[in-house]
């Protein structure tokens, strides 16, 4: 029995219907002020999340020890500029050194010629939270927001986690004059007031 030749049905291909590559924000990741955003350290799984910011520099706030290579293989590849802070330690804060440290750091992140930047610890919780409170603060927000955020981030120093801002660090922001902080204005980011 022979029958008729079936015609060549092409196949509908679904090339067109493949979803995007996945992108994956950094542990704690949100956006600070437009410029500025915040998290824990990022990961490889990260890259191509942080490559979408089109940032021109990362702020690492935790300790002074080597940057991790995925991390530090980022950073030289993007030609971004890593900004270092040792801030792990909130009893240095009331040091010459500590107050030093934050000057220096806040004045980096109030320059716009630095953003858009990330500001990061390991965990995007509390180290992070002491200079996004600073920012707050130089964006007039009260200490019962900037408290808020943090523990939103951290956890209530006292509480469960016991990693949110600490006693020293909540002092700190809260001596804080924002009017007295000395920084180049020229370049100050719309959002100070």
């Amino acid at each position: 029995m022979t029958g008729l030749p079936l015609p060549l049905i092409k196949r509908p291909t679904y090339d067109h219907l493949n979803p995007p590559p996945v992108v994956v924000p950094p542990i704690n990741f949100s956006l600070v002020a437009p410029g500025v955003y915040r998290s824990g350290h990022p990961n490889r799984k990260n890259f191509g999340f942080l490559d979408q910011l089109e940032l021109r520099g990362i702020m690492y706030v935790e300790g002074l020890d080597d940057y991790r290579p995925d991390s530090m293989d980022y950073v030289q590849m993007n030609n971004l500029m890593l900004h270092r802070y040792d801030l792990s330690d909130e009893a240095d804060l009331f040091t010459s050194h500590g107050k030093q440290i934050v000057t220096f750091a806040l004045r980096t992140i109030l320059d716009t010629r630095n953003h858009p930047l990330l500001l990061h610890d390991d965990s995007g919780k509390s180290t992070v939270s002491l200079l996004c409170g600073l920012v707050r603060r130089m964006q007039g927000w009260s200490l019962t927001g900037v408290f808020a955020e943090a523990d939103m981030f951290a956890g209530p120093a006292g509480g469960s986690e016991g990693n949110g801002v600490g006693e020293d660090g909540r002092e700190y922001i809260a001596m804080f004059k924002p009017r007295k902080f000395k920084y180049d204005e020229i370049w100050k980011p719309t959002w100070v007031v």
